[in-house]
């Protein structure tokens, strides 16, 4: 299946091992399937990876929903964050709008690396996620919420 665009505020990528690049002007962002390599420049609307072994950069998007195994996204800055099922890796900055931002993790595995540079909300259940975060000394410490089995969440 060739990437499309599904309707003007969305870009979609499904199939199994797309290579695209987009350029994003407010467009959300669905990508699905298996094993995509996609790099996103410019500002998104909201970005859903969902499947496994995607493979997604970003440079700007309001949030981001990562669901399903062994995907991995790098980015530049998302004003939301949402991980679930297994072994997903995310690096980002996360960017505060008019409330704080909310970052939930659920599921096992993830590997979640995060520089806060807004007041942040962040809940960690699930098993053995790991959560490393930093910001810059004028922003306050997160608020920090847990459950599940053996998550580690440390500041840098």
């Amino acid at each position: 299946l060739a990437p499309s665009l599904a309707c003007a505020e969305e870009i979609g990528i499904s199939g199994v091992g797309q290579s695209r690049d987009f350029t994003c002007n407010g467009e959300d962002v669905a990508i699905t399937g298996q094993g995509h390599t996609v790099e996103l420049k410019g500002s998104c609307g909201a970005i859903g990876i969902h499947g496994s072994g995607h493979k997604v950069s970003f440079e700007d998007s309001t949030s981001l929903a990562v669901s399903g195994a062994q995907n991995k996204a790098n980015g530049g800055s998302t004003g939301s964050l949402t991980v679930e099922t297994a072994e997903n890796t995310v690096s980002t900055k996360v960017h505060a709008g008019e409330t704080a931002a909310e970052i939930d993790v659920s599921g096992a595995d993830h590997t979640i690396d995060l520089e806060l540079t807004g007041p942040a909300k962040i809940q960690v259940g699930g098993v053995k996620n790991s959560l490393s975060w930093t910001s810059a000394g004028d922003v306050r410490e997160p608020s920090i919420s847990t459950s599940g089995v053996e998550n580690r969440i440390v500041r840098r």
